[in-house]
């Protein structure tokens, strides 16, 4: 089964190739848990994910859909769907206010599969001709070897730090990628983890755990991460050296 959610950046062709890197029966740590689509594969292939995320309403969400998916479900429809573009306005600032996690888990599912962006705190409405069925399938979900983790670390990079139990790999699925300055102080969603990506190279040069970056395939990319191990994946999910197709690019530092 596939992650209930819509990934903000279109979707990832790089599984064939993380799962070429990290093998079957291996310990995954993952970071920056949002919509939880590779996430969701690479634990229903045989790898035990232990996803980490700071923002709690990620780890709600989460942590509420695997306790009860039914019930998730069940809100979720009564509410659905967002009837106008002020109540969806109202709903992406008001919504963590709802006092019951299950019904602010109903509203992060609503919110996500109606906004044009796919997040939650920002976007604009629009028409989801398949939210009836995807809520229906919400009731099933079920992923036995995706293990949710919320750290208090306002750093990821310090949660990484911090892990102290089994671990094979680390995997950050960052997709974006900006050294736009003006960005560092520009406000997010409750639901969006700042990276800086600088600090995140300077880590994995200098840690003695196994580190894989996704990023979306850009010349800043390539070029920051230069030293370490590259494999370029085009549209087709195949891995490439003509830059003429790169979609998305994966970075190891071993």
């Amino acid at each position: 089964m596939s992650s209930p959610l819509k990934a903000p950046i279109a979707k990832s062709k790089s599984l064939s190739t993380i799962k070429s890197v990290i093998p079957v029966g291996s310990i995954v740590h993952s970071f920056l848990l949002y919509d939880g689509n590779l996430e969701v594969e690479l634990a229903n292939s045989k790898r035990f994910l232990v996803s980490h995320t700071n923002k709690y309403v990620n780890f709600e969400f989460w942590e509420c859909l695997q306790r009860d998916p039914e019930r998730v479900s069940l809100i979720a429809n009564h509410f659905s769907p967002i009837e106008s573009d002020n109540i969806f306005d109202v709903l992406q600032k008001e919504w963590p206010k709802y006092p019951d996690p299950f019904v602010r888990s109903a509203m992060f599912y609503l919110l996500n599969q109606s906004s044009d962006l796919g997040y939650i705190s920002s976007g604009k409405l629009i028409e989801n001709k398949e939210l009836k069925r995807n809520i229906i399938k919400l009731k099933s979900f079920v992923s036995e070897n995706l293990h949710i983790q919320f750290d208090q670390e306002e750093n990821f990079i310090d949660s990484i730090k911090n892990i102290n139990n089994k671990c094979d790999y680390v995997f950050l699925p960052v997709r974006n990628f900006s050294f736009n300055f003006l960005e560092d102080g520009k406000s997010i969603g409750f639901e969006q983890t700042r990276v800086i990506h600088r600090d995140l190279k300077k880590f994995i040069d200098n840690t003695d755990k196994k580190v894989i970056l996704l990023y979306n395939y850009s010349k800043q990319v390539i070029n920051l991460y230069k030293d370490n191990n590259i494999k370029i994946i085009d549209q087709w999910g195949r891995c490439t050296e003509v830059t003429k197709f790169a979609k998305e690019v994966l970075i190891a530092n071993f």
